[in-house]
């Protein structure tokens, strides 16, 4: 019986017959952990933030739209949180152990996994402390096991807070990995919020994120 089902692997372009898209070599280094899946859904080396498809685009654009909104992101909660009477510390493996995400630096094991994995922001409000990890989507669209895979978020406890061009909603990692869907942030009874500030931020969400 003769296959004939040839595909472009999303990593490196060559030809392959794996219906998953990537070929044996690339295969071999996504064993390894040195390749991980681009937004997209194309596999790409894991200390890029794109892979090659994708930072095509947007060197053709000029600019890299999906960090730059990603950054907006954070600080749009970083400041929202503030305005709600917290405190936050900015958290995460740029903030605290900065250029450990270099290919040189350990991807396996554990440890590293942890560190490379750090929520974004600690928040503090009348003694009680929690992790806060951003994420945008230009939608409401967020599947727990392509972000995070088969290796899980190392810090279940977090909550994410997932900001779109209309909303920001929030749910905890570990309700997350259940299957359960976010909440808006405002209905979410582990944060002392004001739905005003909150709306406030979200006209900000469509002032910034608008097509």
């Amino acid at each position: 019986m003769i296959i004939d089902d040839k595909h472009k692997c999303n990593y490196c372009d060559k030809e392959c017959f794996s219906k998953y898209f990537i070929c044996s070599e690339c295969n071999t280094l996504k064993s390894e952990d040195l390749i991980d899946r681009c937004r997209c859904g194309n596999y790409k080396d894991f200390s890029n933030y794109l892979c090659s498809i994708c930072e095509k685009i947007i060197k053709e654009k000029g600019i890299n739209d999906y960090v730059i909104k990603g950054r907006i992101a954070e600080a749009i909660i970083e400041e929202m949180f503030i305005n709600m009477d917290y405190e936050v510390f900015r958290f995460g493996m740029e903030n605290t152990i900065p250029g450990f995400g270099r290919r040189k630096f350990p991807r396996q094991g554990d440890v590293a996994h942890q560190i490379r994995s750090m929520p974004d922001f600690v928040v503090v409000k009348d003694n009680k402390t929690n992790f806060v990890e951003v994420k945008y989507r230009s939608d409401d669209k967020f599947l727990y096991e392509e972000e995070f895979g088969a290796e899980n978020y190392p810090y279940p406890e977090a909550y994410l807070i997932l900001v779109t061009p209309k909303h920001i909603k929030v749910q905890k990692i570990a309700k997350l990995a259940r299957g359960e869907d976010f909440v808006y942030l405002n209905d979410c009874p582990d944060f002392q919020t004001d739905k005003s500030v909150i709306l406030q931020y979200i006209e900000f969400c469509k002032k910034f994120f608008k097509n």
